[in-house]
């Protein structure tokens, strides 16, 4: 009956697709309307004396929570001119003066690329573009862990990569994250870059917002490069298979850390995976192996008896029923356990597949909507807080928390917007 249910639940879901799509657009065309003419509220700009820009979008009430007080003060420490950009209104904005050089709010409209656009038209409209050596854009979705985000910011704005980002996406098409990428001068003084920004339609419609603003903002951003080298991250794909051929221990690491989720239809790490495929190459076939051979990780004997929670692990059960005097390439194994670690790497959202992994490698972020979205379960943020410094991983596991999967917690058509990915 559960799987009859859940036949007729995607059915309904796709059927209902076109209607959700309307009556949200609908929605945003009238918040759009609401919005028009409401110009955005500048409550101080200090003198811009050609230092590196941030433009910071913010959907923060009251105050700011204190990982974001630490990305400032991370962004001012290294000697950024910060625009912060809120489309929700601070008890007391002047206490922001200490971290920020120009503070703005706006309505509620656009999401984060909204208040993109207002940055960086702003920035346009008093001609810093010619003087700014190299700008940072980086919006709140994420939670800035204490003990390593002012070498990241270093890292983004030290560089003279044209455009760098953190991380990759592959949904759809290959683009960066865009809640955090750096662009050098000569970037933001580009005619295709000032265009997109120019060109560009608010929307509170999610799929608008990522096709025609995160996707469509990397195709500029491609475009604009002087090569295609100057186009990276600073933890994408090259990085992770670089250090996974270099690194024994955080092969290991990697393994252990692989994110556990199934509410997704991103590809997971499996040792399950590792044995089929050694099956199919020429080193379990010289064993001679019968078909029905015992290394099914669902067995529960087996996953007693040998946990494959590492290479030697996965070795163990790869070689467990050879024959005397037979031994397996150690040497092949580690390359398709690297092969299969790589490409669920690549699966998908990098910093939602990948989180607790990029926290061992050195990135200081992590998506705040990953339970929400389905991308985390309770066992993915243990192994995500336990990454961190313990005040922050209490601080991102209430964040967290405080968000539950929406495939749970949201009933009727906004249920069937969320399962779609339209809300």
């Amino acid at each position: 009956m559960t799987a009859v249910f859940r036949f007729f639940e995607i059915v309904i879901t796709r059927v209902a697709y076109p209607f959700l799509y309307m009556v949200l657009s609908l929605t945003s065309a009238w918040r759009g309307i609401r919005a028009w003419g409401k110009t955005p509220t500048c409550h101080w700009e200090a003198v811009y004396d050609g230092r590196p820009i941030a433009i910071l979008a913010l959907y923060q009430k009251g105050r700011l929570r204190p990982d974001t007080v630490r990305l400032v003060q991370a962004l001012k420490s290294f000697g950024c001119y910060v625009i912060a950009i809120n489309t929700q209104r601070l008890d007391d904005p002047e206490s922001l003066r200490l971290h920020c050089d120009c503070y703005i709010e706006r309505v509620n409209f656009g999401r984060d690329f909204g208040s993109y656009k207002a940055g960086f038209l702003h920035l346009y409209k008093r001609g810093w573009h010619e003087a700014c050596p190299r700008l940072l854009m980086v919006n709140d979705s994420v939670f800035c862990v204490s003990d390593r985000i002012d070498t990241f910011i270093s890292d983004l704005m030290a560089s003279e990569i044209e455009v760098l980002g953190s991380t990759e996406n592959y949904e759809i098409s290959h683009h960066l994250g865009s809640f955090c990428i750096a662009v050098s001068n000569r970037i933001l003084r580009h005619s295709r870059f000032r265009g997109f920004w120019s060109a560009y339609r608010n929307s509170d419609v999610r799929p608008r917002v990522i096709r025609g603003g995160e996707q469509k903002l990397s195709t500029t951003l491609k475009r604009c490069v002087s090569a295609p080298s100057e186009f990276r991250t600073l933890y994408g794909t090259n990085e992770y298979l670089t250090q996974l051929r270099q690194d024994d221990a955080f092969v290991d690491q990697a393994i252990r850390n692989a994110r556990v989720s199934a509410l997704t239809g991103w590809r997971r790490f499996s040792a399950r995976k590792i044995i089929d495929r050694l099956r199919e190459s020429y080193v379990l076939r010289a064993t001679e192996f019968p078909e029905d051979v015992s290394l099914r990780l669902e067995d529960a004997a087996l996953a007693d008896r040998i946990p494959a929670r590492d290479v030697r692990g996965i070795l163990e059960i790869a070689g467990s029923d050879l024959k005397p005097g037979e031994r397996l390439d150690q040497d092949f194994v580690r390359k398709v356990i690297v092969s299969e670690l790589t490409e669920v790497y690549m699966s998908g959202s990098q910093i939602h597949q990948n989180a607790s992994t990029l926290l061992i490698m050195g990135l200081p972020i992590v998506k705040l909507d990953g339970l929400y979205r389905g991308m985390f379960v309770i066992q993915d943020i243990q192994m995500i807080t336990d990454q961190i410094p313990q005040q922050d991983a209490l601080e991102l596991q209430r964040l967290l928390l405080e968000r539950p999967y929406g495939g749970d917690a949201l009933r009727g058509w906004k249920r069937a917007a969320f399962m779609r990915g339209l809300i």
